[in-house]
């Protein structure tokens, strides 16, 4: 939410939420982000970018 719109990488989200001992070839970033929207339903507000990282969608007006 802080990036504002702004892709963030799941290196970047590793660091900011888990510990330093992680294992950064993990795949806790892509199953913590699939429950997180299957929880918050449709529309889907988090958008992988490709390559990239994940993004907060913009609303939708």
């Amino acid at each position: 939410m802080a990036a504002d719109g702004a892709t963030v990488s799941a290196e970047r989200i590793l660091e900011k939420a888990w510990d330093e001992n992680v294992d950064p070839f993990t795949n806790s970033i892509r199953v913590t982000l699939s429950t997180l929207r299957k929880k918050l339903g449709q529309p889907g507000i988090i958008e992988t970018v490709s390559g990239v990282g994940y993004r907060i969608a913009a609303p939708v007006e």
